[in-house]
């Protein structure tokens, strides 16, 4: 172990009494393996409590590492109940999957990323927030969605040209999200997937979204979907739910 010259490390580590740091890293890590080169990492420290009146910023916690000419970046959530969640990785980012990012993920650009997670318990997601994400994780493949709190900022006719586009998205996970997200991605007003094939959903939302399997705004995205899983597999179909989906 002592020998090690790379070392990739992907870790969540919970209820633990401060985030992990860069001077936690470097400390624990980086000294003690003389031959370590390559070091890359994801790293989130999640339900620590938290001092009110010493709240560690992003600075703090990448300093020592950014000191020594590492190139990290981090971001820090604070919840109701004096609890924080920390999120720190390594830069350039090479792996295939990243840890669940919230409301605050500060961007950058992703190339080697194809399975991506977002979740955030306290706000909405917003049309800007997908559109930050298709800039950092342009190859994306697999998308899920957990968030119950519905958009608080509805698009407008004049915002058609925001259209964001997920080019490489194969399989869309929505069934913990609420309404508003199926209608932020199927709709081809606010995003295109022209590669998306497999939606996890619920019946019901996607019912009222697409006005009973009527609607045009949804067609487009749907046209080519060939697989859909739902939570609680309906009894009977809507008669127009197979000509909505003529791939399937």
């Amino acid at each position: 172990m002592l020998q090690l010259e790379k070392l990739t490390l992907s870790l969540i580590a919970r209820d633990r009494t401060s985030f992990i740091d860069g001077n936690q890293l470097y400390n624990d890590i980086i000294c003690k393996l003389s031959h370590l080169h390559t070091f890359i990492f994801d790293i989130v420290t999640e339900n620590v409590p938290i001092d009110k009146e010493l709240l560690p910023t992003s600075d703090d916690v990448r300093r020592a590492l950014i000191q020594r000419g590492y190139h990290v970046d981090c971001y820090i959530d604070y919840y109701i109940g004096d609890k924080g969640r920390c999120h720190i990785y390594s830069l350039p980012f090479t792996m295939e999957q990243m840890h669940i990012v919230t409301n605050n993920f500060p961007g950058g650009l992703f190339m080697s990323v194809r399975k991506l997670c977002v979740n955030d318990s306290l706000r909405p997601f917003e049309h800007d927030f997908f559109a930050h994400i298709s800039r950092a994780f342009p190859l994306l493949n697999r998308l899920s969605i957990y968030n119950l709190n519905g958009q608080r900022k509805k698009l407008i006719d004049e915002q058609a040209s925001s259209i964001i586009e997920f080019s490489y998205l194969l399989e869309l996970h929505l069934t913990w999200a609420h309404i508003d997200y199926i209608q932020q991605f199927l709709f081809q007003s606010n995003t295109s997937l022209p590669c998306l094939n497999k939606l996890h959903a619920q019946y019901e939302d996607l019912i009222t979204v697409t006005e009973n399997f009527t609607s045009d705004a949804a067609r487009a995205n749907c046209a080519k979907l060939k697989h859909i899983i739902f939570d609680l597999i309906p009894v009977v179909y809507s008669e127009n739910f197979y000509d909505y989906f003529p791939s399937m």
